[in-house]
């Protein structure tokens, strides 16, 4: 027994070495691309990012490497074979195993096949529900019956696969050859497979069941990790093959248990010392395929509290032992408690018109001295029977023309533009839309709403939505979208008189969106407005539109955007996007030809914005979501109030304060204190002197199951230093006059770092935040 135990840990042994040295080359390799994608004067050295990742990668290798050889042991407890050894065994069987083997193993791979674009297509119609954890019981439950269900079938058609084959072998005798139905089987597989990504587009429309699979077209699909995976499997399952012939001496055998083990030290020492290198565990987080998913598996494993932080591996848990404190915690202002391990309490509200902080306080005294003075100057300013419109465009960059865009992407609105005034730095709450638009319609920061913790946000009915105050103030409220997500089981449509959602689809509106709406969602705009009920008296109207959002369609009526000889993904990408752009302008075009012919329409105010950005390569990203860079939370902000001269506002303004502008529109009222914008009149009714107040913006981007929580602020004068909080004491500042692509990260300037980081607390202290789980 004692030799077969100690074989049996040599062989171990073996293969964890072969997988050490395996998730060692895969380090080296990903640590080069995680420098080359580095840049400004906090960039990781190579040999840091090196040892970071050997780290963290390192013990999924080994676990991988010690399942893997278990099993191996287990299957081929007397020694391991090669695959060609696997091979002439199957060739070695008699004649009737053997062609029974040659019908399985076609079958087999059939099965998988099969089984695979059934629940992938499946998958795709439930995801489109929303309800991740039902959705993926329910999937579960479902792949397991498919695969019992193709199994019982593919196993009643062996033995007449098997009478065929045996005939066939007579003059052909590959016919009973496991290892060559296998490979016919397994081409033909492959060829299915690659018609499937060819004639399905990148959202897994198109040519039929198959078209799923052309969802491994997308750009942003990064397969790096399996990559990185199979070949540590691979290291481990060809170490012990390589030594088998030899014999495995002690010696060895000890070197084979260093290669494996030691390198656990380098494990143990960034454990604790990636807490201290911010810039060094970013971009394992960023970059690094196969690193920044063992790091995220070994935060887990070692948060020690629950809280779902850790105290090791930069997770900047700073009391593992309370659940209390954490980066995901509330912080409690003024209490002398650091619960969200930010480096310093949350300091108590500062008294209103207090310049401590400079731009933050000062824009607080605004809040609670000017938004009466605003309100008064839009009852003297503005006419008290005016109408609105919002229209929101999901994910629109501001490359639009009236925005100084060198393509004309948006002419009908760039018409409207010359007589609107036109916001130069808007900025959304996030780059998520269940995190953002919500908000926008209620008036608060997305972390003070109530809602859900799922991905797409449901927000409650005790929320008080921008159209519920209109609605109680006897304005009829009508609005249309066209996505899936905009039933009114998401809250969106709270204080709506009427709600159409005619114009979603059946399909194509999955994690991406491959359907074209822009036509129908204006065709059901058109309808509300020719209903008397709607227009006969003061009216508010919502619109958002969703094609810019990918997948990017093509459109025969969109000009070609794509710059003669321009190459590369990125650009062919933005070019489909600008197309996309166009053709939602063309269509809003339809709804303000409509608003000219109307007698009406004179007197309608119109407001035009994004829910959030789009990236496009920048930061190494593509899409949206998980941050907030310029690219993703900078948005497009116009409006048009008849009779108001047309004029630009070239200081930053954020989302907050949408809400109580539309209501200074409307001149209607919110009880004090409700609102936590400041109302947008005085830049809309013009500043003294062309001087416009500078404020301070704050982007809040909250915690989801499937995107980290993200906190920024941009303080001073325009465009301002922006201070990014990504959790815990992790924080990066940029100077955006000086460095608009935030390149340099200047945070270890502790000079410049210390106003901005006091005007992002005063500002976290004036808020009312919510704590809300995210839910799986």
């Amino acid at each position: 027994m004692a030799p077969v135990l100690f074989g049996w840990l040599k062989r171990l042994t073996v293969a964890l070495a072969g997988g050490a040295v395996a998730a060692m080359l895969v380090a080296a390799m990903e640590a080069r691309a995680c420098f080359s994608a580095g840049s400004g004067a906090n960039a990781p050295r190579y040999i840091d990012l090196l040892l970071a990742d050997a780290a963290v990668v390192l013990p999924i290798a080994l676990l991988l490497a010690a399942v893997l050889g278990c099993v191996m042991s287990f299957l081929e407890p007397d020694r391991p074979y090669s695959w060609r050894e696997h091979l002439a065994t199957l060739r070695a069987q008699p004649v009737l195993m053997r062609s029974r083997t040659a019908a399985i193993v076609p079958l087999a791979i059939f099965v998988g096949l099969l089984w695979i674009v059934l629940v992938a297509n499946l998958a795709r119609q439930l995801f489109a529900r929303g309800a991740a954890l039902e959705v993926g019981m329910e999937l579960s439950l479902a792949s397991m019956a498919i695969l019992a269900g193709l199994s019982a079938v593919a196993l009643s058609f062996v033995p007449p696969l098997r009478r065929v084959l045996a005939t066939g072998a007579a003059e052909h005798p590959w016919f009973i050859d496991p290892v060559a139905t296998g490979a016919v089987a397994l081409l033909l597989s492959i060829v299915v497979f690659a018609y499937g990504v060819s004639a399905g587009d990148t959202g897994g429309e198109g040519g039929g069941a198959l078209g799923i699979f052309g969802v491994l077209k997308r750009s942003e699909l990064d397969l790096r990790p399996i990559v990185d995976l199979l070949a540590i499997t691979a290291g481990a399952y060809t170490a012990p093959i390589a030594l088998a012939r030899r014999r495995v001496s002690v010696f060895r055998w000890v070197v084979c248990a260093l290669v494996a083990f030691a390198p656990l030290g380098l494990t143990a020492r960034e454990a604790r010392a990636l807490n201290d290198a911010p810039f060094v565990t970013r971009s394992l987080e960023r970059d690094a395929p196969l690193g920044s998913i063992a790091i995220a598996v070994l935060r887990k494993v070692t948060d020690r509290d629950h809280d779902g932080a850790s105290a090791y591996f930069g997770g900047g848990d700073c009391d593992d032992r309370d659940p209390k404190r954490s980066p995901l915690a509330l912080d409690v202002p003024g209490n002398g408690i650091d619960e969200d391990c930010s480096g310093s309490d949350t300091p108590l509200p500062s008294a209103p018109g207090s310049s401590s902080t400079g731009g933050a306080n000062a824009a607080n005294g605004a809040k609670a001295n000017g938004a009466a003075g605003g309100a008064g100057r839009a009852k003297a300013e503005l006419p008290n029977d005016l109408n609105l419109i919002l229209i929101t465009v999901d994910t629109l960059r501001p490359d639009v023309g009236f925005m100084g865009y060198d393509k004309a992407v948006t002419p009908n609105l760039d018409r409207l533009a010359e007589k609107s005034v036109i916001f130069d730095r808007a900025y959304s709450f996030a780059s998520y839309t269940g995190k953002s638009l919500g908000p926008l319609l209620i008036g608060k920061y997305p972390s003070e709403t109530l809602r859900n913790g799922s991905h797409f946000n449901t927000y409650d009915k005790a929320n008080v939505f921008v159209t519920e105050r209109l609605h109680d103030a006897r304005i009829r409220t009508f609005g249309a979208a066209s996505h899936w997500y905009f039933e009114k089981r998401s809250g969106l449509a709270q204080g709506m008189d009427e709600w159409d959602t005619s114009a979603k689809p059946a399909t194509g509106q999955g994690d991406t969106d491959t359907s074209v709406t822009s036509k129908e969602l204006t065709d059901a705009a058109l309808k509300l407005l020719a209903k008397p009920e709607n227009v006969s008296g003061r009216f508010f109207m919502w619109l958002h539109y969703f094609d810019p959002h990918a997948q990017y369609a093509p459109h025969a009526e969109a000009p070609n955007f794509l710059p003669e000889g321009a190459k590369g993904a990125s650009k062919i990408s933005k070019a489909a996007y600008d197309g996309e752009v166009w053709f939602v302008d063309h269509h809003i075009g339809r709804i303000l030809e409509q608003l000219a012919a109307q007698p009406w329409g004179k007197k309608t105010a119109i407001v035009v914005t994004a829910d959030h950005g789009e990236a496009f390569g920048e930061h190494h990203m593509n899409w949206h979501g998980h941050e907030i860079w310029e690219v993703l939370i900078r948005v497009p902000l116009l409006v048009y109030v008849p009779g108001l001269s047309p004029h630009h506002v070239p200081v930053k303004r954020g989302a907050v304060d949408l809400v109580p502008t539309l209501l200074d529109i409307m001149h209607v009222e919110a009880p004090p204190g409700e609102l936590s914008g400041q109302s947008l009149i005085d830049d809309l009714l013009g500043a003294k002197g062309d001087t416009f107040a500078e404020r301070d913006v704050y982007i809040d981007m909250p915690l989801g199951p499937y995107t980290g929580m993200r906190r920024a602020i941009l303080h001073g004068p325009t465009p301002g230093m922006k201070l990014i909080h990504f959790g815990g004491n992790n924080y990066s500042l940029f100077d955006l006059a000086a460095d608009p692509d935030e390149k340099d990260d200047l945070a270890q300037d502790k000079a410049r770092f210390r106003p901005v980081y006091e005007a992002f607390q005063a500002t976290r202290a004036r808020m009312k935040e919510i704590d809300v789980k995210p839910e799986p």
